[in-house]
């Protein structure tokens, strides 16, 4: 025996790479799942099969289907945690305006992505409640998106980028609230509302917003 070995069991390392893979797999399993059936006809039972493996498996990585749901979306979903960090990056100085309209679009993609697993997720009283519950644990949620989106604005404001009356909340929540409603209106219609494209859409907004908020 090694002295390695006294320390960490010789395989640990290949059981937890293991264990890793098998929950990628029930994840992206899920994630065919939900957007070929939709969240009522995602059952444990399908997705495992989708996974090829048996609903026990399932089990040992995952409680429960909301617990499954609710971590599909913080962790496969389009990145929103690095929409923010490159609206957030000044490394190469450009306009806020630029920044947050590239920002915007992105969004929509975000929103357009995850409102089915949402709305499937807040019409089902039990996925609901224990839905709430792992937000709670991760220190998550939808809101959470505001919350860094006012923040951000916040710093841009106080480095002189935003106009001096402008209202980072306020804007955080006109701004995503315009992204979630295109990409409600883009999947139930299944084209561009308005006829316009997410980035035609967002400099539409941009341009309705320059004279009053950017400095």
């Amino acid at each position: 025996m090694s002295e390695h070995s006294l320390v960490k069991p010789e395989g640990a390392d290949s059981r937890r790479d293991k264990r890793s893979r098998t929950r990628d797999r029930i994840l992206d399993a899920t994630y065919r799942v939900v957007r070929t059936h939709g969240v009522g006809a995602a059952t444990t039972k399908r997705i495992a099969a989708e996974a090829g493996l048996s609903e026990g498996s399932l089990y040992n990585h995952f409680p429960d289907k909301a617990r499954l749901l609710i971590d599909l979306v913080l962790e496969r979903l389009p990145g929103i945690r690095e929409i923010f960090a490159r609206l957030a990056d000044d490394a190469a100085l450009p306009s806020l305006e630029s920044r947050l309209t590239a920002a915007l679009v992105d969004m929509i993609a975000f929103y357009h992505e995850a409102q089915p697993i949402l709305g499937g997720i807040a019409a089902d009283p039990e996925l609901l409640m224990k839905s709430r519950e792992r937000f709670a644990e991760a220190s998550g949620g939808p809101q959470r998106a505001h919350e860094k989106l006012a923040s951000i604005l916040a710093e841009e404001k106080a480095r002189g980028r935003l106009a001096a009356g402008a209202d980072p909340q306020a804007l955080a929540s006109m701004l995503i609230g315009a992204c979630t409603d295109y990409a409600l209106l883009a999947r139930i219609l299944g084209r561009h509302p308005h006829g316009l494209p997410p980035r035609q859409y967002v400099q539409g907004i941009m341009d309705a917003l320059r004279p009053a908020l950017f400095a």
